[in-house]
């Protein structure tokens, strides 16, 4: 059924998860984990999360490497050795480029908790959807970004104080000596301070945070719609095209209690996206793709036997310095490691039970009515008819059961007049 909005137009694919007679593809990822009973959906570039979170590792190794080789063409020339350079890089890397390739990594994983998958169970004909409980805004005392900034330029100052008397040559040992002891105990008070407030107030934090919830509803009764958007702007328009399963509010229909959405780019992909899942849950895990294998080590390892034989030398080697600098053989680990284990770790422990196989003679039904209903449309679909244009279902139904009508009335009247 089509509906027009304020916004765009909207094609509506459920309550009645009914064939939709397009070809059954996972084109944008959705699917990440498939097992026998449950279908899992999360969406997320991950691999380039952890791709860039690395490559400010191979930024400072890079960095400290060219200042070691300076430092030695220098000596070699000058024959004066100063290594005062190389471990002011190396310092400010340990400061600087490699804290922000661990606030990336963090953020990463933090994106992956905050995106729980929506699980799709065929045995019970069921779908858990996640939904945030709403918490209390709670703010760090006396924290804030300002605060932060400055406690990080104090750090560092400890740091350099504690470094300098080494650049000096000219001091005494006693006089660098003391330097050095004061500003490590001062950097270890600070340390001390800040790492003990930061313990405590992101615990308490932690409580008042929103709860991780999972609603439970019905498959046959799951609201599944594509809606396509234009955004106009002052000087470019935009078009939005956006699938969505959602749980309606028991007490107001035309909220969503609990909702999840992905970007198909055309209508045609959401059509084929949403036949992936429907078929899963129809039909069975073999009718559904398999989850993209782009993301694991092993799919990763074939890559690169397969560019060695497919690229010449200096091609291949450009790739090799690429998969370097982005360390993408790591960020594989970080990533698997991601999708099977941290994704997983934050789900509730009701979710596993609801996820556990069920004896076969326990298995949900699909409703007579659906089936009838399947049925009528797979040979609408054999005589041409596209979902897309065939308008609301009990439109079309009515349409149905009606020529089936007139066609049997026309036979008894033939079977009359032969008699």
């Amino acid at each position: 059924m089509r509906r027009t909005t304020q916004e765009g137009r909207l094609l509506a694919l459920g309550p009645a998860p009914v064939a939709t007679g397009s070809r059954a593809a996972d084109i944008n990822a959705w699917v990440r984990r498939k097992t026998e009973g449950w279908l899992d959906l999360q969406n997320g570039n991950l691999l380039f999360g952890a791709e860039f979170s690395l490559m400010f590792l191979s930024l400072s190794l890079l960095t400290v490497m060219a200042a070691v080789v300076f430092t030695l063409e220098v000596g070699i020339n000058l024959g004066r050795w100063d290594w005062g350079l190389p471990l002011f890089v190396l310092v400010g890397n340990l400061l600087i480029s490699l804290p922000w390739g661990l606030y990336m990594h963090f953020l990463g994983n933090k994106a992956v908790k905050e995106t729980p998958p929506v699980r799709l169970n065929r045995q019970r004909r069921e779908v858990a959807m996640p939904r945030w409980t709403e918490g209390k805004d709670f703010k760090l005392p006396l924290w804030n970004d300002t605060v932060a900034g400055f406690t990080y330029i104090g750090v560092l100052f400890t740091i350099g104080w504690a470094l300098t008397p080494f650049m000096n040559e000219y001091s005494s040992t006693e006089y660098r000596n003391s330097l050095v002891l004061e500003g490590l105990v001062l950097l270890g008070i600070e340390l001390l301070v800040i790492g003990t407030y930061l313990f405590i107030a992101l615990r308490l934090k932690k409580k008042h945070d929103p709860k991780l919830v999972y609603e439970i509803y019905p498959w046959d009764k799951l609201v599944a719609y594509i809606e396509t958007k234009q955004n106009i702007g002052p000087s470019l328009m935009a078009t939005h095209t956006v699938l969505t399963l959602a749980i309606p509010k028991p007490d107001d229909p035309e909220s969503a209690l609990a909702a999840a959405s992905i970007n198909v780019g055309h209508e045609t992909s959401g059509l084929a996206q949403w036949e992936c899942i429907r078929r899963f849950m129809e039909e069975g895990p073999e009718a559904c793709p398999d989850p993209k294998e782009d993301e694991t080590l092993a799919h990763y390892k074939a890559k690169c036997r397969q560019a060695r034989k497919d690229l010449s030398l200096l091609p291949w080697l450009g790739k090799k310095v690429g998969d370097w600098f982005f360390q993408r053989y790591l960020a594989h680990i970080i990533t698997e490691r991601r999708i099977k284990t941290l994704a997983l770790k934050s789900l509730p422990k009701e979710l596993d039970t609801w996820s556990a196989p069920l004896p076969k003679e326990q298995w949900a039904k699909p409703s007579e009515e659906l089936q009838i209903l399947n049925l009528q449309l797979t040979r609408a679909y054999e005589r041409g008819l596209r979902f897309t244009g065939m308008g609301p279902v009990s439109q079309w139904q009515a349409q149905y059961d009606e020529k089936k009508q007139q066609k049997r009335g026309r036979g008894r009247y033939q079977a009359r007049v032969d008699f």
